[in-house]
């Protein structure tokens, strides 16, 4: 069985054990590692983050919290984001592709936020079915919903939200409860969630109405009453794995780093796994410093960030 790897590597090694227990799913987070506006290059860190998972870590999927390319700009013109798709294509989904790696994601602000940009998504993201077992992929990519199975039959069910601005209507709370009703994920041993933007403010710079999620403790609702063991987000680039009231949140961290809210000096890019027990229902933590590959200490990041919609408060495994 290959693993889902979140990107997020065991806490006592350099790098993710290469072997994860055969009755856990390891998932790699891969999120936030889009360049400068227009830019069709990557920083040097993804390549290498990349090389880690295909060559070493061997992941059942990667999943990202979107911002793959660098959109968001009106000045760019369509030939720009088709050449960022492009870029894409050539450097992250096509390798993980060709090593067979699934990759699951939802889109981010510089991905799908204008109209321009959203129409060019979706021409480039529907020329490739949802990596896993559909539930609901009517709205595919913006939203929708499927399930991976590991060899011992248990299911991971993924419902994959469109907030790549802050607002995530009634109609789409409706929809991620319909999601989190159906035999799927009622079956499923864990349910994630996974949108750009985070439920709480995370990094500094990005504290502020508008980069965060409004209206947030209705959807928290959603996805406490439908059992989620997680919600996945990125837009903060900083990595932290949390509590918000009784819900587990992961800010997945990215490519460039910022600093977290109330402590400055603090940035640093990060790659985040998640070792899954579909039986227990749990989760296992780890990350790595993406420029060297050591693992990060999670006791060293803060105890407790007090930002907008929070605070959040640090764990060690979800639960």
């Amino acid at each position: 069985m290959r693993r889902l790897l979140l990107l997020l590597p065991l806490l006592l090694s350099g790098t993710p054990a290469p072997s994860a227990a055969p009755d856990l799913l390891r998932v790699a987070v891969l999120s936030d590692f889009n360049g400068a506006y227009g830019s069709l290059t990557y920083p040097p860190a993804l390549n290498t983050s990349l090389s880690r998972i295909i060559d070493t870590w061997k992941p059942d999927l990667v999943l990202s919290a979107g911002d793959v390319i660098a959109g968001q700009k009106a000045s760019l013109t369509d030939a720009n984001v088709r050449g960022m798709w492009a870029a894409f294509e050539q450097e992250v989904r096509g390798p993980l592709a060709k090593a067979g790696i699934p990759f699951v994601f939802t889109l981010g602000n510089h991905d799908a936020s204008l109209a321009r940009d959203r129409r060019e998504a979706a021409t480039y993201w529907t020329r490739f079915s949802p990596a896993g077992t559909v539930v609901d992929a009517a709205q595919y990519p913006f939203r929708y919903s499927l399930t991976r199975t590991d060899r011992a039959g248990r299911t991971l069910f993924i419902a994959v939200l469109d907030a790549s601005g802050p607002k995530v209507d009634a109609a789409q709370r409706s929809w991620l409860a319909a999601q989190l009703a159906t035999p799927q994920a009622r079956a499923a041993g864990v349910r994630l969630v996974v949108g750009h933007l985070p439920l709480a403010g995370v990094s500094e710079g990005k504290n502020k109405p508008g980069e965060v999620i409004a209206d947030a403790a209705q959807l928290r609702e959603v996805l406490e009453q439908g059992r989620v063991l997680a919600y996945i987000s990125g837009h903060h680039a900083a990595y932290y794995p949390a509590r918000l009231g009784h819900l587990n949140v992961l800010a997945s961290g990215g490519i460039g780093g910022r600093d977290y809210v109330g402590f400055p000096g603090t940035a640093r890019s990060v790659i985040s796994v998640l070792d899954i027990d579909l039986q227990a229902g749990t989760a296992r933590l780890s990350a790595v410093d993406a420029d060297t590959g050591a693992a990060i200490d999670p006791h060293k990041l803060p105890a407790r960030i007090g930002g907008l919609g929070g605070p959040l408060v640090r764990v060690e495994e979800f639960r």
